[in-house]
């Protein structure tokens, strides 16, 4: 509220002058607020994680009393610390794509072997989540791949969702120098090509069953292609990330944080699907996969993979991963109107926090829990 700085009217000539500096202070007051980056947000934001544990390996959490047992997987700022115990070792993939060995008894703060950068290559990109309107209805054929998301080659294969009774869909694809039309009958089709896609443009899928539906009903969807400076980046990157000696699982799963970190999804999804298809049963696997389907709006699959993370994190009694991957199919289940589902979800993510000693958490997830409780069904 604008107090004693609000400019006063003032009487005869001006007064138009007036009217107009208030409209002004009006629109610029009515504008979304613009968050400056800082280095310390920046660092904040940035990504370092633990792989390939072996033996007494502890973190302790900025904000938290105690130490707790490390899993794998872990996300860690600069702020938190490890503590190895004799014959213990682990590895860290920090935000600049080094690796941080760590094989000796003591504690460690993560800054000592994951130095501060203004410029982290690694960064938590998973916050901003795609509304829609009618969430991956069964009866749309929203779009699966490539969604809300960036790629690096105009080679690509678009996929929705198969529409019970449909046997055949139109598929458009629109942006700059393309307008390309094709009918198909099943629910995915290779790009041919033949306009090529333009170097950081977007571009826009609509699929249309013959019964009409089209995946515009659930949400607008497309893809940006890189431009050739960003794809020249993330190849350099890649090449410096399959130099690390890190096992080929910590070094796909690795891989897959840095195509996040550029909103390169649909590639993230796919490397993590190829895991899954391997037998993979690390948690942080499953948990990435989920988050990745949720940030690009495809809840009821992002739910699946929550799902198996959370028996996963269960039957290692991994206390912090069943929180956070609890409060996420929380929020899930918000967006698809199981409000009951979501509050209990978000009640055992609660229960974990507190256990853990988060009380910032706890406090958290006690404001959605309020806010939901007026939403639920008497």
């Amino acid at each position: 509220m604008v107090t004693s700085s609000s400019p006063k009217i003032k009487q005869g000539g001006n007064m138009q002058k007036d009217r107009k500096l208030i409209r002004l202070i009006g629109i610029l007051l009515s504008l979304p607020f613009i968050a400056v980056a800082t280095p310390g947000f920046t660092q904040q934001n940035s990504l370092n994680f633990i792989t390939e544990v072996k033996g007494d390996v502890k973190i302790k959490y900025s904000g938290r009393k105690n130490y707790q047992k490390v899993y794998g997987g872990e996300i860690l700022n600069s702020s938190d610390s490890l503590q190895l115990g004799r014959g213990a070792s682990t590895k860290v993939v920090c935000n600049n794509l080094s690796t941080w060995n760590v094989s000796s008894p003591g504690k460690f703060s993560v800054s000592s072997g994951c130095p501060s950068t203004e410029k982290p290559i690694l960064i938590r990109n998973g916050s901003n989540r795609v509304r829609t309107r009618a969430p991956n209805d069964p009866t749309i054929p929203y779009i699966i791949s490539p969604r809300d998301t960036a790629i690096l080659s105009d080679k690509l294969t678009l996929r929705w969702n198969a529409v019970k009774g449909a046997t055949s869909y139109q598929v458009k694809l629109r942006g700059p120098g393309v307008n390309w039309t094709t009918e198909v009958k099943q629910p995915e089709v290779v790009y041919s090509g033949k306009e090529t896609l333009q170097p950081g443009s977007r571009y826009r899928v609509i699929v249309t069953a013959d019964n009409g539906v089209s995946s515009e009903s659930e949400a607008p969807a497309g893809f940006t292609l890189l431009s050739e400076e960003d794809a020249k980046r993330v190849k350099a990157e890649i090449t410096q990330l399959q130099k690390q000696p890190l096992t080929d699982e910590s070094k796909t799963l690795a891989l897959a944080y840095l195509y996040q970190s550029m909103n390169l999804n649909a590639a993230a999804i796919d490397l993590l699907a190829g895991l899954v298809k391997q037998g993979s049963r690390t948690t942080s696997v499953y948990q990435l996969l989920g988050s990745l389907h949720q940030q690009v709006g495809l809840h009821r699959l992002g739910k699946e993979q929550y799902f198996t993370a959370l028996k996963l994190a269960k039957a290692e009694k991994n206390l912090e991963a069943q929180a956070i991957i609890q409060a996420s199919l929380g929020e899930i289940d918000i967006v698809l109107d199981n409000l009951q589902q979501a509050f209990e979800s978000l009640q055992a993510a609660q229960s974990n926090y507190r256990a853990l000693g988060d009380e910032q958490q706890v406090q958290q997830l006690q404001q959605k829990l309020d806010n939901l409780k007026g939403r639920l069904p008497e």
